[in-house]
């Protein structure tokens, strides 16, 4: 077991399952023990920590109960004998080993990386440091600080965490990687500003960067806050990194030779990474697509005339293509193909397909041309080169020989294309055949996905927490925000819309607003806010001409903040926001006004009536957006507000961030019992339910549950009944391509072996350093992909499925065994390979 305290307070036992620890006083009685791990706490010290000021009569009597409930823990699930809590006068020893406390492992790491940065030895401090500040999880025993805990330790730990942090950028800084680092140290002196060795490490990144100009801004954004809030002049070695950029002094300079990154935080694009590759041998593996073909009939006569529409034609699909972020793979007479998914998987492929098929549709739809377009989902091996990916597949064959029997002027989409656009795409069947025909989009609105017409199972304890939080604005009328976080399918949108739709019929007078936060391509701040004000606003439509926008936006704010000076005040502030104005543009001016603006109009609307704010996916934010909703967060605590994220829990991956939220709460895999509901659910017999094994697959995940159900009832006897869905398969290879490659190569390099992994014959077969690669499977524990064996000496798989999908992406000579080249990925035999495995081990 071990105990994490750099966030909430966790107790993990053997497989990684968290053990209830108990009511508030036992959290901070083991919280405080925890803080002084190997340190003699004297009683009455911990009668103050846990009743300052006002102790009960019996206060010793309820600490000894409660200590003897943590020696019980410990008994019980404490089988390497790592810790012991022990009377020792005057009061109690929580003796631990260091590596179970991450508290005291952050302590280690930092000592060793600040005593690798006093050597000189940047590439050390730099991984020991950046060791260290990943293991927070947010603020420590932030759960207990919620609750109203005030130690002097938390303060000091918080001072010791950017500490730290700012050593870690002093290494990074010295190895020459400022570019990396410049949004994580402007987030850091915004928080801190008056963080005065911080503000020089930004200083030093701007100018390095070739922007000096910033850099001396932040110089007297820093002296500013000093002077007005302290009295102080800046130190003299702020002051002289002020005159060494205005003298443009040499030794600024970065080093001439800058050092890789030990471990990147950002996962690297594929392709990149073979082109960086020292040992010039091209990626290869398994991908599913999603193929678009396009074809016109052109009845032109004339052989010159008809190659110069053709070059045009060719011309102006190939930009809607790459627009989209197809890779265009080949032009073939009047046809063209592309492939979505390529050098990454999105979980959006298929929808991506079927909407770029549709806006060609639509291009071409009053011109004599006439044009056909089918999406097949379908296997193909990737190459990733220097020059490129290349794409092989029979099924662009099969996509051209499909195509011209087919009707004109319409998109027709395979049957496993339809499974993986879920409820997104309007279809029509076209019987005999097994093709659909696709006519139109339905808008990707907030707090909707096809499983909210599902039964709700297995959150009530979490609508729970939703429900009391905006109780409390309600009653307090003081606003408070909630995190929700989980895999790819865990059910965010589905519990915070039935959370939604409870209030609403328990509370007449309360405000919706959704917005999220959208797939592909990056919107600027500006642009998003402009989004939120059209979400605020029912009557303010998202098309019409330029000069309808005024008048719509001043109806849609009158009716939420009442008529007056405020209301055309919001108007002329946001209506340059607004993407269909004349005058929308995301300039510096409109940048710096935008968030005090939406914070006004929130402000207002939510002190006529209480407001709910939904931000769907907060982990495909930019950095100046994450910005925003913490600034937001902070600004609306005074007015009867609940803001609502929903992310997935690599958000806390990139740097120092945080969620603005009150609470933060991770979704957990469904009971078997709740999967079984949901099964039986969608195929509408209530006897129905997976087999075993399949429940085995599931592992818990919702949108698994349904999408294997829908697949069953799509086809009740399929000819592999362990073919993977497609939105299935998508959701988990997304995650993989967002691995760093090291990470990645270990996690495909992993599937065919034995159920148990062990570090050392893994280093060995790949020929890298053991301890490298025991910190990328330790890294791919904390992302939930893999997680450790019952002696903690070896990982394993967290799911039968992350292996299979894992495993469909060698390449058939990486395999052990030879598989068929299946449309969709057979990776369902992996898994009945192993359990026939192991029912034979056991017999």
């Amino acid at each position: 077991m071990r105990f994490d305290v750099l966030g909430p307070l966790e107790v993990v036992g053997y497989d990684d399952v968290l053990l209830s620890i108990g009511g508030p006083k036992k959290r901070a009685a083991l919280g405080y023990l925890l803080l002084h791990a190997n340190e003699v706490v004297a009683t009455s010290q911990l009668v103050e920590a846990l009743w300052p000021g006002d102790a009960p009569s019996t206060a010793r009597k309820m600490v000894q109960n409660t200590v003897s409930d943590i020696r019980a823990m410990l008994a019980e699930h404490d089988r390497d004998d790592c810790f012991a809590l022990l009377t020792h006068s005057p009061g109690y020893l929580l003796r631990a080993a260091e590596h179970r406390i991450d508290l005291l492992e952050f302590q280690q790491l930092a000592r060793s990386g600040r005593q690798a940065l006093a050597n000189g030895s940047w590439i050390e401090a730099s991984d020991l440091l950046g060791r260290a500040c990943r293991l927070w999880r947010g603020d420590a025993l932030v759960d207990l600080t919620d609750a109203g805990v005030d130690w002097p330790e938390l303060a000091a730990l918080r001072e010791d965490r950017l500490t730290t942090l700012e050593d870690y950028f002093e290494a990074e800084l010295a190895a020459g990687r400022h570019y990396d680092h410049l949004s994580e140290l402007d987030r850091l002196v915004s928080a801190q500003p008056h963080r005065e060795r911080a503000c020089r490490q930004l200083m030093l990144a701007l100018y390095r960067c070739g922007r000096q100009v910033e850099a001396l801004d932040t110089y007297q954004r820093t002296r500013m806050v000093l002077a007005a809030k302290f009295g102080i002049e800046p130190t003299p070695e702020l002051r002289e990194t002020e005159q060494a950029i205005l003298r443009q002094d040499t030794a600024l300079a970065p080093p001439t030779r800058q050092i890789p990154p030990v471990q990147s935080r950002r996962p690297a694009d594929p392709v990149v990474v073979a082109q960086q590759s020292d040992a010039g041998e091209p990626i290869v593996e398994r991908k599913l697509v999603a193929i678009l073909t396009v074809a016109f009939e052109l009845g032109v006569a004339d052989r010159k005339e008809t190659d110069e529409i053709l070059a045009e034609l060719d011309a102006a699909v190939r930009a809607d293509l790459s627009s989209a972020g197809a890779l265009v793979l080949r032009s073939t007479g009047s046809s063209v193909q592309a492939v979505f998914g390529v050098p990454r998987t999105d979980e959006q492929d298929a929808l991506t397909a079927v909407r770029t098929a549709l806006a060609i549709r639509d291009r071409f739809a009053a011109d004599p041309l006439r044009v056909r377009l089918v999406v097949s989902t379908a296997e193909a091996r990737v190459k990733l080169t220097q020059t490129g990916p290349e794409v092989i597949s029979p099924a662009f064959e099969d996509c051209l020989r499909l195509l011209w029997p087919l009707p004109p002027g319409r998109v027709w989409v395979c049957g496993e294309t339809r499974l993986g656009t879920g409820h997104n795409v309007v279809y029509t069947h076209n019987p005999p055949s097994a093709l659909w025909c696709a006519w139109d989009i339905r808008p990707d609105e907030p707090m909707s996905d096809d499983r909210c017409g599902q039964r709700f199972v297995d959150r009530d304890h979490e609508l729970a927490i939703l429900r009391e939080h905006f109780d409390q604005v309600a009653r307090h009328g003081r606003g408070r925000s909630a995190a929700v976080l989980g895999q790819a399918g865990m059910g965010k949108t589905r519990l915070v819309a039935e959370f939604v739709r409870t209030v609403q019929m328990r509370h007449d007078p309360v405000q919706v607003v959704a917005t999220r936060i959208p797939h592909r391509g990056s919107m600027s701040t500006a642009e998003f806010i402009g989004e939120l004000v059209v979400a605020c606003c029912p009557s303010l439509s998202r098309s019409g001409s330029a000069t309808t926008a005024e008048a719509e936006l001043a109806t849609g704010l009158a009716s939420l903040v009442g008529e007056g000076n405020l209301a055309e005040s919001l108007t002329h502030r946001l209506l340059p926001l607004l993407r269909r104005h004349e005058r929308a543009s995301s300039t510096e001016e409109n940048l710096s006004r935008a968030p005090d603006a939406l914070a006004d109009l929130i402000t207002a609307a939510a002190i006529r009536r209480p407001l709910i704010l939904v931000i769907e996916d907060l982990h495909r934010a930019e950095d100046d957006l994450l910005r925003l909703f913490d600034a937001l967060a902070e600004q609306l605590r005074s007015v009867p507000l609940l803001m609502i994220s929903t992310a997935r829990p690599q958000l806390f991956d990139r740097g120092h961030c945080r969620v603005p939220a009150s609470t933060t709460m991770m979704l957990d895999r469904l009971s078997d019992e709740a999967v079984r509901t949901l099964w039986a659910s969608v195929l509408g017999d209530a006897d129905a339910a997976p087999t075993p094994e399949l429940t085995e697959r599931i592992s818990g995940n919702p949108l698994f549950a349904v999408e294997f159900a829908r697949q069953r009832k799509h086809d009740p006897s399929p000819a592999r009944p362990d073919t993977l869905p497609p939105r299935v398969y998508r959701a988990i290879a997304a995650e993989l391509d967002e691995l760093p490659a090291a990470a990645k190569q270990i996690l495909t390099s992993a599937a065919p072996a034995p159920d148990r992994i062990e570090p050392d014959a893994l280093a060995s077969a790949l020929r890298r350093n053991v301890e490298e690669v025991r910190d990328d499977l330790d890294d791919l524990v904390r992302r939930h992909l893999l997680r450790h064996t019952t002696d903690r000496t070896g990982y394993e798989f967290t799911g039968p499925l992350v292996r299979d999908v894992a495993h469909s992406q060698l390449p058939a000579s990486a395999r052990p065994r030879r598989e068929p080249d299946l449309a969709t990925p057979d990776v369902g035999k992996c898994a009945a390979h192993r359990r026939s495995r192991r029912r034979t081990a056991e017999q």
